[in-house]
């Protein structure tokens, strides 16, 4: 793993966030996802997985408004697939 000031790329920033959810630091991970997001506001993945995390740190707000924005992306990105399975996610977090 690369030190934290040698972080520059959106996968840079993806795989400590990874690294972090992995260790269970799950505030850590949030962090990571965040620095993701803003090096590239557009990659739906990174909203995604920031989204479990928050569900784990009990923000269900905070998870259902990045699944809406993941969803969002995907949409427009013409990935379909991950487009229906976070619609399926916002569904399952909204009902329970």
């Amino acid at each position: 793993m690369k030190d934290v000031s040698e972080i520059r790329t959106v996968e840079d920033f993806m795989r400590l966030a990874e690294a972090k959810a992995e260790q269970s630091d799950y505030v850590g991970a949030v962090q990571g996802y965040n620095q993701a997001i803003l090096a590239d506001p557009h990659y739906a993945r990174a909203y995604g997985n920031r989204a479990f995390l928050r569900i784990n740190l009990g923000d269900r707000r905070g998870a259902i408004a990045d699944f809406h924005k993941a969803a969002t992306l995907f949409l427009a990105q013409g990935s379909m697939a991950n487009y229906e399975m976070v619609m399926l996610y916002i569904k399952e977090v909204e009902h329970n």
